[in-house]
């Protein structure tokens, strides 16, 4: 199956496809509507050998990473948890010899990144958060499914509690009436710890710093208030290129 029958094979599936350049997107996304069959089809004719990712936008991944690649084990840690919080669902291993177990994200849940949840592992969950799959390869290898067929299955409520506690801007849903009230400088607010991944940080940051203005705050605000956000980057980007984008958005405010 080529990469074009698999992209779309995933779209039908419905998924939200990204078409790759090696690990990183070929278009901008973050925030925008999944692709269309026809805009995959489009994309995957100019870029036919590109790779294909998966926005985790219904589902979440627990990452884990080796320690001959990363330098942390992470199957260590994971076998270390008690039996029942790690469940067996659909898993991948990566190019680099690393494991991808996916579980389907609960109604209404505030699941996003969560970097260094155990020693080697990392939780994807944010909608511009993103994961390579088969047929994908990479200079390092192949992504290859180990059970293609198995269901991506709910997650423990232990292994959520985990995620939930482990980063206190991810809060578990509530029955409370609080997030119908949020205005929308609360939303800026959340914005700036939510990060982005390699491939989105100038596009997160840029979207931001423009929040931010249009808010009301002050220029040098903007500043520090945006060099903390990038800090929830993964990874964060220079301190140079943030400076880039706070000028250029500046810039283009006084145009208008």
């Amino acid at each position: 199956m080529s990469k074009l029958q698999s992209a779309i094979r995933y779209a039908k599936l419905g998924y939200s496809v990204l078409p790759m350049n090696c690990k990183n997107p070929l278009i901008k996304f973050a925030g925008r509507p999944t692709l269309t069959t026809d805009q995959i089809k489009e994309y995957w004719t100019k870029y036919p050998t590109a790779n294909i990712a998966l926005r985790t936008t219904s589902f979440f991944v627990v990452d884990i990473d080796t320690k001959q690649a990363h330098g942390k084990d992470g199957m260590k840690s994971i076998k270390q948890l008690p039996s029942g919080i790690i469940l067996p669902t659909r898993t991948q291993k990566t190019a680099s010899g690393g494991y991808q177990m996916f579980y389907m994200k609960p109604p209404d849940s505030q699941l996003t990144q969560a970097i260094g949840l155990l020693p080697g592992v990392d939780i994807k969950a944010h909608p511009n958060n993103y994961v390579l799959v088969p047929p994908s390869t990479t200079e390092k290898g192949v992504y290859r499914w180990l059970n293609a067929t198995a269901a991506i299955k709910q997650p423990s409520q232990t292994l959520l509690k985990m995620i939930y506690n482990h980063h206190p801007t991810v809060r578990e849903p509530r029955q409370a009436s609080y997030h119908a009230k949020k205005k929308w400088t609360g939303m800026v607010l959340d914005n700036i710890v939510t990060g982005a991944p390699e491939g989105c940080r100038n596009d997160y940051l840029t979207r931001l710093c423009g929040q931010m203005i249009h808010a009301g705050a002050e220029n040098e605000t903007v500043w520090i208030l945006l060099n903390y956000a990038n800090q929830f980057n993964t990874p964060p980007l220079d301190d140079t290129e943030v400076g880039r984008i706070v000028a250029s958005v500046l810039k283009e405010e006084l145009r208008k």
